[in-house]
């Protein structure tokens, strides 16, 4: 179909919806993208040097997106990282202001540009696959069962 995304052949086969050949599913591993591994170390951006906490949180991210995707994750990425936590710093920001204040145009326009900040960390966090609808398309679903349930 038209504007349909790819799945990734994992996700397809631990659905079991797999109607690929052996040869088809390779293939499309194959092409499936990712990251080279000299491109897999993550440096944060020079620009997030002045906010040391951003850099150390940058840093802690990194690490939880690498063990979520460890080929899909580097270098590449870290500018958006960088992005998100920019964007979620600025709406606590935004956030902690509007809360003190009285004056009805201050809080509209304080609204405003809250709103903008909550939509671009929400965006950057879609993308880098830090939401819960995001990673659903980017984790691969387990196909072990529970101990309980084997007594049935």
């Amino acid at each position: 179909m038209a504007g349909r995304h790819k799945q990734p052949v994992d996700v397809i086969v631990a659905r079991g919806k797999s109607h690929l050949t052996r040869a088809e599913k390779e293939r499309r591993k194959a092409e499936e993208a990712t990251i080279p591994p000299h491109l897999r170390a993550v440096q944060a951006p020079e620009y997030l040097s002045e906010w040391p906490d951003l850099v150390d949180a940058f840093y802690r991210y990194a690490e939880m997106l690498r063990d979520i995707m460890p080929e899909q994750f580097g270098q590449p990425d870290a500018d958006l990282l960088a992005r998100y936590l920019v964007s979620e710093r600025l709406f606590e920001s935004f956030t902690s202001k509007l809360v003190k204040l009285d004056d009805v145009d201050g809080i509209k326009s304080l609204q405003v540009a809250q709103d903008k900040a909550f939509k671009q960390a929400h965006t950057s966090a879609s993308a880098l696959g830090l939401t819960v609808t995001s990673r659903c398309r980017l984790v691969v679903p387990s196909g072990g069962e529970d101990d309980d349930e084997s007594e049935f």
